[in-house]
């Protein structure tokens, strides 16, 4: 053998060698050009943990694996429930928190973020280049049942529901720091008591105010966030959800919500599922909604506010619904998404299997664009979770009754043009939850 044939053959070798130690789950990890990557929580019993996928340039999902947190989660079962109950819409285990940003991420993209509800831990984990993830601390969280996380820059704050099941309730938002390297570290006496029950808490762009979501009060309330981390003891302001009593309008709670930018204010978008009537009870309907056997719902809707510089909230469109009237439209809307460029809105309906668009203008104002951006017939998918890819071409909903992921690719206009469905060897068929691309 000459020495060119020998270099040649050592070239060979090596590149095998090479391709072997970088083989995962989507296959040889070569340069990764793609629309992001998609981050879930399995909430799985034992040890909670992370699914992963590849988001191609053509939306479509590859697996890249499964990342224990080292907490636990709920299950099948909402954090409020005695059992798994298929009839009943608040029991059936799709969605266990009830809640949004179980899954979230540092402001750097560098670390992600989780709730496990299952034994009131919060973990963090730091984000590898091949986008696999090492998990870095697991801590307690302020109560039991952690459920939605904020963060910016070095700054973690996390919702936690408490123990109680029914009024009066714990809840609270408790504060940490997160170092270079991925490490949560509570910040002493940072915890803040709601007496109420949230469902979702964000920081506004710059990071000035902290902005919560409450279930049952139907409240929004805005802290302000001190230069030492802390927050500010009692809310700078308050606002409830829109609720019209007088012309049968059902009450509104809010899941979710998204906060974007327009010029100095923030718009709050907030989403309302309209499932308990004004007496405070689930209307008993059978075979009207294939998702809730027993019970039928009332259109659900989104409504806008603005929070001014000196951290004021003001509603803007109230109650714009997810259809022309309150009954017979899209139920359930318990998840909000901006596009990138701030101007449409996607409310991800639950129970009717439908994502409904809406129009956001400059001062905030909320218009209905299309009730059905898309819509499954059949009804049978449980729409939660959703988040834009990161090249903003497509919106991936987490499907919460499947264990699996919808792609949709972003029309003019914002209607939805689905690309696939796509599931992972470890997501459960009930009980995942958080959606979130990095």
């Amino acid at each position: 053998m000459n020495t060119t044939t020998k270099i040649l053959s050592l070239v060979i070798v090596g590149t095998i060698l090479l391709s072997f130690n970088r083989v995962t789950k989507r296959g040889v990890d070569s340069p990764i050009v793609d629309s992001g990557t998609i981050y879930i929580a399995t909430n799985k019993t034992d040890v909670n943990s992370i699914v992963a996928f590849n988001q191609k340039a053509d939306g479509t999902l590859e697996e890249i694996g499964e990342f224990l947190s080292g907490g636990a989660g709920t299950g099948n079962i909402e954090i409020f429930d005695n059992g798994y109950n298929p009839t009943h819409p608040l029991a059936d285990g799709v969605d266990p928190l009830i809640s949004a940003y179980g899954v979230f991420k540092t402001t750097n993209n560098k670390h992600l973020l989780v709730v496990n509800s299952g034994d009131a831990t919060v973990s963090s984990f730091a984000v590898n280049k091949d986008k696999s993830l090492t998990l870095k601390s697991t801590v307690a969280a302020g109560d039991k049942h952690p459920l939605s996380i904020a963060s910016h820059a070095k700054l973690v704050y996390v919702a936690s529901s408490g123990g109680a099941s029914n009024p009066p309730f714990s809840g609270n938002i408790t504060g940490y720091r997160i170092d270079d390297n991925g490490k949560l570290t509570p910040i002493a006496n940072s915890t803040v008591k709601l007496n109420a029950r949230p469902t979702c808490v964000a920081f506004t762009s710059d990071g000035s105010y902290l902005v919560v979501a409450e279930l049952v009060t139907g409240l929004i309330k805005v802290y302000g966030v001190k230069a030492n981390g802390m927050l500010t003891e009692n809310p700078i302001s308050t606002i409830s959800s829109p609720h019209d009593s007088k012309n049968d309008r059902w009450m509104p709670i809010p899941v979710g919500f998204d906060i974007v930018k327009k010029g100095n204010k923030h718009v709050i978008l907030v989403s309302e599922a309209r499932f308990l009537n004004n007496q405070g009870a689930l209307r008993e309907e059978s075979n009207k909604v294939p998702q809730s056997p027993k019970y039928s719902w009332q259109t659900g809707s989104t409504s806008s506010y603005v929070v001014d510089s000196n951290g004021k909230i003001t509603m803007v469109s109230g109650d714009v619904m997810t259809g022309a009237n309150k009954e017979g439209g899209q139920i359930a809307n318990c998840w909000v998404e901006v596009s990138k460029d701030g101007n449409t809105l996607w409310a991800a309906n639950a129970l009717s299997s439908s994502l409904t668009s809406y129009d956001i203008n400059t001062n905030g104002v909320l218009t209905m664009k299309n009730e059905k951006a898309f819509k499954m017939n059949e009804e049978t998918l449980f729409f939660s979770d959703n988040y834009v890819s990161k090249d903003g071409r497509y919106l991936n909903q987490l499907i919460g009754n499947k264990g699996s992921v919808m792609v949709f690719k972003i029309k003019a206009g914002g209607d939805l043009e689905e690309v696939g469905l796509y599931t992972a060897s470890g997501l459960p068929s009930v009980g995942a939850y958080g959606l979130i691309v990095l």
